[in-house]
């Protein structure tokens, strides 16, 4: 792609093997991609650790859970490259039903073969989950693996407890500030999905040169994806406003971003790179409105 292109130049935040999906979708909407991953996504740092998440791998496959979550497209390729790592599978029982928290994830899923029965009709979040998630038929099978990062937020986990569930945590793969530890960088693909390398001819920015662009206003809206990212750039920020708006993933992160000062022009209504574009095009038709 040109950096000559016309077309309002938008910041993509995300990890470098989530970006590709987000900077294509971008781009069919008539927008221009700048890249300045702010985070990164590790695996545990410890065989260890590894090897505890192999465990419940297993626990999985064998039956012991009612039901599995997954909150994330990262989420599934942490645990293919863990049961890759000990010469296992990421399989399941029949008796454990399966959520998913959007459609990204869901097709992530299908795409190895894992059936879903549960994605939110309406909000893709931990309480669009919970808002659908059906209360125990029996109490003595309860437990539900939650498979996530590091830093996911309690909530789905809170939710599930209040309505009589047994959720085990498992950290399957650590947030961390960019480039991150390139031999613990999340690396397998899930079968079908698109290249994990960052699409060529884009322009890039480097995060001190991404917090001069916010603040001059020299970018026209940028992609906040996480909570964690939102923290990232007020502190790359660091005390500067941001003249360039942002979109948000979802409300969780939306809160999170105007809790730290930065001005949310929109939340996408789906969490998938298509949710994002639509929710940039939809700013872009509001301004157009005001301005006419």
């Amino acid at each position: 792609m040109s950096a000559a292109m016309s077309g309002p130049r938008v910041a993509v935040l995300r990890s470098e093997d989530r970006a590709a999906p987000l900077a294509g979708a971008l781009a069919r909407a008539g927008a221009v991609p700048v890249l300045c991953p702010l985070i990164a996504n590790e695996l545990p740092v410890t065989k260890a650790q590894r090897a505890l998440v192999a465990e419940q791998l297993t626990a999985l496959a064998e039956g012991h859970f009612a039901w599995v979550a997954f909150t994330s497209v990262s989420t599934v390729r942490a645990l293919l490259a863990i049961a890759a790592e000990f010469g296992t599978e990421l399989t399941l029982s029949p008796v454990t039903r399966v959520a998913a928290v959007g459609r990204a994830t869901a097709r992530s899923l299908e795409a190895i073969g894992v059936h879903v029965d549960l994605v939110p009709s309406s909000e893709h979040s931990a309480r669009g989950l919970l808002a659908e998630w059906p209360v125990p038929e029996d109490t003595a099978f309860a437990a539900v693996l939650l498979p996530a990062a590091d830093l996911a937020a309690p909530s789905l986990r809170d939710g599930l407890l209040e309505r009589g569930w047994r959720p085990v945590d498992l950290v399957a793969y650590r947030t961390v500030d960019a480039p991150g530890d390139p031999g613990l960088l999340l690396g397998v693909p899930v079968p079908g999905e698109a290249s994990l390398a960052a699409p060529s001819g884009l322009e890039s920015l480097t995060p001190p040169l991404l917090a001069d662009a916010l603040a001059a206003g020299s970018l026209d809206a940028a992609i906040l994806t996480s909570p964690s990212t939102a923290r990232r750039v007020a502190v790359l920020l660091d005390g500067r406003t941001s003249a360039t708006g942002f979109i948000a993933i979802g409300p969780r992160t939306a809160k999170e971003a105007l809790a730290h000062g930065l001005r949310v022009d929109a939340v996408a209504e789906t969490t998938d790179p298509a949710g994002l574009a639509g929710a940039l095009a939809a700013r872009a038709a509001a301004t157009e409105r005001k301005q006419s």
